[in-house]
């Protein structure tokens, strides 16, 4: 796949999330969501969301109108040690936040059986999107 067609999908994949952040916010503001930890947690997550998207559509663009940018940053990608780096950091931050889940899952269920369902679903979440990374990270490194 070709670096340029990557980054178009980068930046469709941006603006998809900027919907799914703003259907996020308007959820938690609209009264649809209790108060408490979902209404937080969806305002948080909402425009987390948005502003990482926005990071990302910004960069995209950048990539796609200037051309010496654009094969100095593939060149940056595919560079074989950059890709060892961040197997190496991707394996440790899914290692490490599973433990912290589990962990988490543990002490809600002891001390306050409340919060275990929710932890669950943050769990559950967490898993679904180190999948959505993993299958990022080969679309984005994978050389033809």
């Amino acid at each position: 796949m070709k670096f340029e067609k990557k980054l178009k999908i980068q930046l469709t994949c941006g603006f998809l999330w900027i919907c799914l952040g703003i259907l996020a916010c308007v959820a938690a503001f609209s009264g649809k969501v209790s108060s408490g930890y979902p209404l937080t947690y969806c305002a948080g997550t909402g425009g987390g969301l948005i502003a990482i998207s926005f990071i990302h559509i910004i960069k995209s663009i950048r990539l796609l109108k200037n051309e010496s940018l654009r094969k100095k940053e593939e060149i940056r990608i595919y560079d074989e040690r950059n890709i060892f780096i961040q197997k190496q950091i991707y394996s440790l931050h899914s290692l490490f936040s599973l433990v912290l889940l589990y962990v988490a899952t543990l002490w809600a269920a002891l001390w306050k059986p409340e919060l275990l369902i929710p932890f669950l679903l943050l769990m559950l979440a967490d898993v679904a999107l180190l999948f959505l990374a993993a299958i990022y990270c080969n679309i984005r490194n994978s050389c033809e």
